[in-house]
């Protein structure tokens, strides 16, 4: 933030704030009159230091000739929603001065090595704002150029992005998992949450929304409980419980990150170099000491090859190493969903269904979970190498496990289900039957997180498929292959066009 003293200078100018009633997703853009921004020289994507208050602050500009009047300055709702300047407020506005950063982008754009303070500087423009998606676009792209992003570098951006945000502290040991997704269903974050904080182990876990799959684990979990907590509210629910499963992005740890994932997106193209730094910077953000990266590798995964799983290993390692933090990488192939739910309540009822160890639980969930829960417990020293998986077994069997779920709902404001098939799911269902006698051998994943989303998951917590058959099982002819769950007619009617399009299921 500039101080008042810095803005004071040649060219200020003045304007009268007027509330506009949109967001643009875009938390500091502004809109100004066609004659006001050729009488002061102003043009779109210019970036403007505004004063008001003894408050400074810059934005971005956009021009319109009937939004607004002529001396008014058009403020948007997400500006609004950070500085609460009041309607009619006139303020001072001058050009802004270029972002420092953009000669640090210019210098590794042309094949140089950058220091941690020009990384500083990028990530903190990034940040406030300073630089626009053009701009970043930019220094996104550099990793992709010849000489790319030195080790070194990669240390320096998952430092600057980590201390440019809310950092979490904790004493002792503080466990955690990631896994690098891709794979439907595969809900095991919340059951190894469960069972290692039921451990006595401290595991504050921070989760992340869906992007293009059929719900992330916060966006499962806010079925059952507010998964948006502050970080006073997150101490209090570990500091009672051990654990908690929240929705990162309601914090303020790596935002820079934010920015450059959304961008990535827009761009198809995410090196695996920024998948590490994205995931190692809210590691270290949230304190971690002890790490779980688990790493599944498949057809249409985010990692197909075994060789680039190596590769993304040995980064996390060195990074790990940089930040002190014990980490442990398990890589593992896997060839299709993971559990029978897809879809935020499905996938909330096969995890009570483990944890009430039900005859009709998945089982391939239920051992994934107990692999990866060992493998941590060993990690942090509560059991010997070989021994944690017997341990995690033993907190799931004796219902330890579930009594914490419980208790970690119940903290972070929700009301534990009592039963598994207490779910309330949509009500427009349809059955998937088989017109062949077979095996199941494959199921298509994109298909299947497709028709999900058609279904309208993540958002209708009802909404999703359960898989009556999964790979290797045997199904006749007329048997049910996959139900499914939504809420209105007209979703189940995408779904069902979207069916006759390519094939979900392989038997042979």
């Amino acid at each position: 933030m500039l101080t008042s003293e810095e803005f004071l200078g040649e060219g200020s100018f003045f304007l009268k704030v007027k509330h506009l009633d949109i967001r643009t997703g875009h938390p500091w853009v502004v809109v100004m009159h066609e004659a006001d921004s050729n009488k002061y020289g102003v043009r779109a994507g210019d970036e403007l230091v505004i004063k008001w208050d003894n408050r400074t602050t810059e934005v971005s500009v956009d021009i319109t000739n009937n939004l607004i009047k002529e001396g008014e300055l058009g403020v948007f709702k997400d500006v609004l929603d950070k500085s609460n300047i009041p309607e009619n407020t006139i303020i001072d506005l001058k050009l802004a001065q270029p972002a420092p950063s953009l000669e640090a982008i210019r210098k590794k754009l042309r094949g140089h090595d950058l220091t941690y303070s020009e990384i500083h500087t990028v990530v903190s423009d990034i940040v406030h704002w300073r630089l626009d998606d053009v701009q970043l676009a930019f220094f996104l792209a550099s990793a992709f150029m010849e000489k790319g992003f030195s080790d070194e570098e990669i240390f320096y951006l998952t430092r600057a992005v980590a201390e440019t945000g809310e950092m979490l502290g904790w004493e002792g040991v503080v466990a955690d998992k990631h896994c690098i997704g891709g794979v439907p269903g595969n809900r095991t974050t919340p059951l190894v949450v469960a069972i290692v904080a039921s451990l006595g182990i401290k595991i504050p876990k921070t989760s992340s929304r869906a992007v293009t799959s059929e719900g992330g684990t916060a966006d499962v979990m806010e079925a059952i409980m507010p998964v948006e907590l502050t970080v006073e509210k997150i101490r209090e629910v570990v500091n009672k419980t051990n654990g908690c499963i929240v929705w990162g992005g309601a914090l303020k740890l790596a935002p820079a990150d934010d920015r450059m994932l959304r961008v990535s997106q827009e761009l198809s193209m995410e090196p695996y170099s920024k998948m590490v730094v994205s995931i190692m910077a809210k590691k270290v953000a949230v304190g971690a000491t002890h790490l779980l990266i688990d790493i599944p590798i498949g057809p249409g995964l985010k990692i197909d090859d075994y060789r680039d799983a190596l590769k993304v290993k040995k980064l996390f390692e060195f990074l790990a190493k940089k930040f002190k933090i014990k980490i442990r990488v398990n890589i593992e192939t896997l060839k299709g969903p993971i559990g029978r739910g897809i879809g935020p309540l499905l996938e909330v009822r096969d995890i009570m269904r483990v944890l009430q160890q039900k005859d009709n639980r998945p089982l391939d969930l239920e051992n994934r979970a107990l692999k990866l829960s060992g493998l941590l417990v060993e990690l942090v020293g509560k059991a010997k190498k070989g021994e944690g998986q017997k341990i995690a077994k033993h907190q799931l069997v004796s219902g330890q496990a579930e009594q914490k779920f419980k208790e970690i709902i119940a903290a972070q404001g929700g009301v534990p289900l009592e039963d598994s098939e207490d779910v309330v799911l949509g009500t427009e269902i349809y059955e998937l039957k088989s017109d062949k006698i077979g095996q199941v051998v494959a199921i298509d994943a994109r298909q299947l997180i497709k028709l999900a989303r058609l279904l309208g998951s993540p958002l209708t917590k009802s909404a999703g498929l359960y898989l009556n058959k999964t790979i290797g099982e045997q199904v006749n002819q007329g048997e049910a292959l996959a139900t499914l769950y939504t809420v209105s007619s007209q979703r189940l009617g995408l779904a069902l066009n979207e069916l006759t399009k390519s094939e979900l299921y392989k038997i042979a």
